[in-house]
């Protein structure tokens, strides 16, 4: 698998050479894969997750 620059135009995807059309869709490879990428997304989603409910708790905490 390449690692450069693709490109979307019309619906055709090709390697990104030189200067692009500014409505084309520019996108690279992640170096991550798909497993690692979803682990990520879940710690994240349970840290944020953590941290509203913290606040929140905070928030309606009476004096």
């Amino acid at each position: 698998m390449s690692t450069g620059v693709f490109v979307s135009k019309n619906g055709k995807v090709t390697e990104a050479i030189g200067t692009q059309p500014k409505e084309a869709l520019l996108f690279a490879p992640s170096k991550k894969s798909s497993s690692q990428i979803l682990r990520e997304q879940r710690t994240a989603m349970k840290r944020n997750s953590k941290r509203i409910k913290d606040r929140f708790s905070e928030a309606t905490k009476r004096v």
